[in-house]
């Protein structure tokens, strides 16, 4: 996914004709994908018939290092000290 090695899971459950009023048995079905490599979530998607559909996904992963200049500290910053 997205050039990464993840491991998912997908859980799937089933809510049964009446338990909260449903006419008919309803499905709710969660899924994650997680990178090891970078120890964060790529993806996740949620979806239930209550609360629609819900997805995130890290998208455009660069394992470059990241521009020097976005750690220089801006020009004229000056550090003062509380009285």
């Amino acid at each position: 996914m997205e050039g990464l090695a993840v491991q998912g899971t997908r859980e799937t459950s089933t809510l049964a004709v009446g338990a909260i009023g449903n006419d008919r048995p309803i499905q709710i079905v969660s899924e994650h994908w997680y990178s090891p490599e970078l120890q964060t979530l790529v993806m996740s998607r949620h979806n239930a018939p209550r609360t629609g559909e819900e997805t995130f996904r890290l998208t455009n992963v660069t394992r470059a290092e990241p521009p020097a200049y976005l750690f220089q500290v801006p020009a004229g910053y000056q550090v003062t000290e509380q009285k």
